[in-house]
């Protein structure tokens, strides 16, 4: 009696048991190959953010912000203006990059910086910019399963 090494696979068509071993083997390359991605992903995006929040959260006042004042109105007028500008950018950038890597939560983290008392980032945000921020807050917070405020859903 002869053995067949053929086997009927998907959609009928015949299978030696070396293609069925290769084709497994290519699947678990892939799967170990996209979980190397997956946690390059998560660490660059943690590099991205602190970097962008050091830039948010400036030491002695701001970014783009001189420690004295050194009396030249239009400097501090032009300062004020890129900051205005620069400001809302880096933070819907940063939005982007923590969405777009499901770090929803990290979302709902820097709402807590924009609102502080201490940054007063919020000052530099057009009333539309802050709707689209505290839109992007709510959709963040529904996705990662906590509150707008960063509490978690399922705990109370």
């Amino acid at each position: 009696a002869v053995v067949s090494t053929q086997s009927t696979g998907e959609g009928g068509s015949n299978v030696t048991f070396s293609e069925q071993v290769a084709e497994e083997e290519k699947k678990k390359l892939h799967e170990l190959s996209l979980q190397r991605w997956e946690q390059q992903l998560i660490v660059q995006t943690q590099l991205t953010r602190d970097k962008m929040l050091n830039v948010l959260l400036f030491i002695d006042g701001g970014w783009m912000k001189d420690e004295v004042d050194t009396g030249d109105r239009d400097r501090a007028e032009q300062l004020e203006s890129l900051r205005r500008v620069c400001i809302p950018a880096t933070t819907f950038l940063l939005v982007n990059v923590l969405t777009e890597s499901g770090q929803d939560a990290g979302v709902v983290e820097l709402a807590d910086y924009l609102a502080s008392e201490q940054y007063q980032l919020y000052t530099l945000f057009t009333k539309e910019e802050l709707r689209r921020f505290l839109a992007k807050v709510y959709e963040s917070s529904i996705r990662c399963g906590c509150d707008p405020l960063g509490f978690n859903e399922q705990q109370q």
